[in-house]
């Protein structure tokens, strides 16, 4: 009985949360330049009207087929956000950095097969061979997501890339919010649905609706309006640009 009142407290806690973040994406026009995550925000949303009517009305079995699918398409989409940022942080022109697009897909290839091994090796004690997938395939999207971002992060470190305040705030959130997603997710799969369980999952909870009020509060305050070129640095374009000039010039004749 308690766990169900809690249950429906941070049910009721999180969709508020998203719908403030919601709020603020198509209030502030965010949406235009992270579709992806705007659809992330939404989608529990929607999940929840679909869902929530049939668990009242105890349609179970295709409450499961809507759940399986929602929880199948929640991953797609979270790599979807996480290909968004890499696109603006190492395509910032429309074409990618060099090398920047060899370096991620390295370290997003060799992550994926780490996270992989690492979910396949563990056995949770579970009652059946669905449960055991679920919480196998939670750690493996957690472990994947921490990676991604870790590889974007590495990369743009590497190449001496910016990031843009929003970006690094949607970035921070999701790494922060993968990492305890992991430690939660390990030990489902390690003691399965009985010992810890219910602590884990609202250690989670709380994770996520802090993510979400952090969101909400970076992507409602602008970006920083970009600094002014010095007229050293300035001076020092306009040279290299005749300089250029110049030696093509020279190899034309």
């Amino acid at each position: 009985m308690q766990h169900a009142v809690l249950d429906k407290l941070f049910w009721l806690a999180d969709s508020g949360a998203e719908v403030a973040l919601l709020f603020v994406i198509l209030r502030k026009g965010r949406w235009r330049e992270f579709p992806a995550f705007t659809i992330l925000t939404a989608f529990p949303l929607l999940s929840s009207m679909i869902l929530l009517p049939m668990q009242l009305l105890h349609a179970e079995r295709w409450y499961d087929y809507v759940y399986w699918a929602y929880s199948g398409l929640n991953v797609l989409i979270q790599f979807l956000v996480v290909a968004e940022l890499a696109r603006i942080v190492l395509r910032p022109t429309g074409t990618w950095v060099r090398d920047s697009r060899r370096q991620f897909i390295i370290g997003a290839l060799a992550g994926s097969l780490a996270a992989f091994a690492f979910a396949y090796l563990v056995a949770p004690p579970t009652s059946g061979p669905l449960l055991g997938l679920e919480l196998r395939g939670e750690l493996f999207t957690s472990l994947v997501t921490c990676e991604l971002l870790i590889c974007i992060l590495l990369a743009s470190n590497k190449l001496g890339l910016a990031w843009k305040n929003h970006v690094m705030a949607i970035s921070v959130g999701l790494t922060v919010w993968a990492l305890l997603a992991i430690v939660t997710d390990s030990i489902h799969s390690y003691y399965g649905p009985r010992h810890f369980y219910w602590a884990a999952e609202y250690f989670k909870e709380l994770a996520e609706l802090g993510a979400l009020g952090y969101w909400s509060v970076q992507l409602w305050h602008e970006e920083p309006a970009r600094q002014p070129i010095s007229p050293e640095l300035l001076k020092y374009i306009v040279a290299l640009h005749h300089r250029v000039h110049y030696d093509l010039g020279e190899a034309g004749h």
